[in-house]
């Protein structure tokens, strides 16, 4: 129970902030051709993850780095202790401790992270046909904050989706399904460096670094309360488990 609402005080803590005005250590590459859509796996049997909580990702960077977070400290700053009662401060204290150490031992660093953030589809040349989103440029990063620890989540290779080909029956279609220019892009990434040394100052806040390899995203309408997939591009070397268990599940319906 005290881990449940401790994680749903957290959420407000969740909600990843785009950064595009100062250059970010990683972020920078080549500009190549615009992306174009990749099939994927079976579209319609796909589901929008859950983004990864920031108490996951401050463990990760803790995890990549090869340090040991002070937990007592960590678990003095829960959320749910704002709310708490003073005869219980020492029993959630103690819960706090002994659950972020078990989740310290099970957590996998090579887990995918899910990031996810609301863009817009407004800016489309159909003289060109190409769709550009000003969210993804060279300076794109996503912030998290949890245990007054600050992380940045530096998507490699974003700036490649900064602008999109895509034809007009294409776009007319993807709007028409979003009800509008807003949907959520779910980018999945794989940790592959942390920076312990120098944390990345930007409006005078200071993030430690994770940068991650982008290998699925996802573009989702989640109009009248329901997913529903509109683009998917994925990395040619990501070949995930589930993939496999999707084919089968359909083969075996049919």
């Amino acid at each position: 129970m005290i881990r449940a609402l401790m994680l749903v005080c957290a959420l407000m803590l969740a909600t990843p902030a785009f950064a595009q005005t100062a250059p970010v250590p990683g972020a920078n590459a080549p500009v190549t051709a615009p992306v174009t859509p990749d099939p994927g796996p079976p579209l319609l049997m796909l589901t929008r993850g859950k983004p990864t909580h920031p108490e996951r990702l401050v463990m990760l960077w803790y995890k990549m780095v090869g340090q040991t977070p002070d937990f007592m400290a960590w678990a003095k700053k829960s959320p749910f202790l704002k709310k708490a009662h003073a005869d219980d401060y020492d029993t959630i204290v103690n819960n706090e401790t002994n659950r972020l150490q078990q989740e310290w031992n099970e957590f996998d660093p090579t887990d995918m992270i899910n990031v996810q953030v609301r863009i817009n589809l407004n800016r489309y040349s159909t003289l060109q046909e190409m769709l550009t989103l000003n969210e993804f440029t060279p300076s794109t990063f996503f912030s998290f904050m949890m245990y007054d620890i600050n992380v940045a989540i530096v998507p490699q290779g974003i700036a490649e989706f900064h602008k999109m080909k895509k034809s007009k029956a294409e776009m007319n279609t993807m709007l028409e399904k979003a009800g509008g220019g807003q949907v959520t892009a779910e980018i999945l990434l794989k940790p592959i460096q942390a920076d312990s040394k120098t944390p990345f100052r930007h409006n005078k806040l200071s993030y430690w670094l994770i940068l991650g390899k982008i290998q699925e995203m996802r573009f989702w309408s989640t109009a009248n309360n329901q997913d529903t997939l509109l683009w998917m591009h994925r990395a040619d070397d990501y070949h995930p488990a589930e993939d496999k268990s999707l084919l089968d599940l359909k083969a075996g319906a049919q």
